[in-house]
């Protein structure tokens, strides 16, 4: 199958569905790291999995991009560890995990940097995503109306040219 390419703006624009699933990911890396230390391939791969596992139901091109930056987190987690792979989460999506004291073992409270200019930022991003979809499916509307009235003119010369042999 062919690599799927995803830019960072693209997973940008699932910044509300990552937030959902990130605090997992990190719940179930942080309960790894304390046991047995940094993470080795499989036990990063059943992180993933886990924080895959949550995600709600979204279209296939959703769901691959969420995929592709948990895949970018675990790529960067193996070659230059979770404060490069946090950081990397950080400058992209504007998220830090913010852990109190009493609840170290929790990480499930994710806080954007600035929550009011992503929150606009996503917003814009997926109005100009929905306009853009709009418009391709007018065009294939209009595309698909032009065909079936084609064929509908066709069918009529064909009714007219039977009109005429039976009457």
């Amino acid at each position: 199958m062919d690599q799927l390419i995803i830019s960072e703006e693209d997973m940008v624009l699932e910044t509300e569905e990552f937030s959902k699933v990130y605090p997992i990911l990190m719940n179930e890396i942080d309960h790894i790291e304390r046991v047995r230390g940094k993470l080795n391939d499989f036990q990063l791969m059943l992180a993933i999995s886990r924080a895959k596992d949550s995600m709600a139901i979204l279209s296939w091109d959703r769901r691959q991009t969420v995929n592709a930056i948990l895949e970018k987190y675990a790529q960067l987690y193996r070659e230059s560890g979770r404060e490069a792979a946090d950081a990397w989460v950080d400058e992209t999506f504007g998220f830090i995990l913010r852990l109190s004291e009493d609840e170290e073992a929790e990480a499930d409270s994710l806080v954007p940097r600035n929550a009011e200019m992503a929150a606009k930022e996503l917003e814009d991003a997926r109005e100009s995503e929905a306009s853009s979809r709009i418009a391709r499916r007018k065009q294939e509307i209009s595309g698909l109306i032009t065909v079936k009235e084609t064929e509908l003119l066709q069918l009529y010369r064909e009714f007219y040219k039977l009109s005429k042999y039976t009457t």
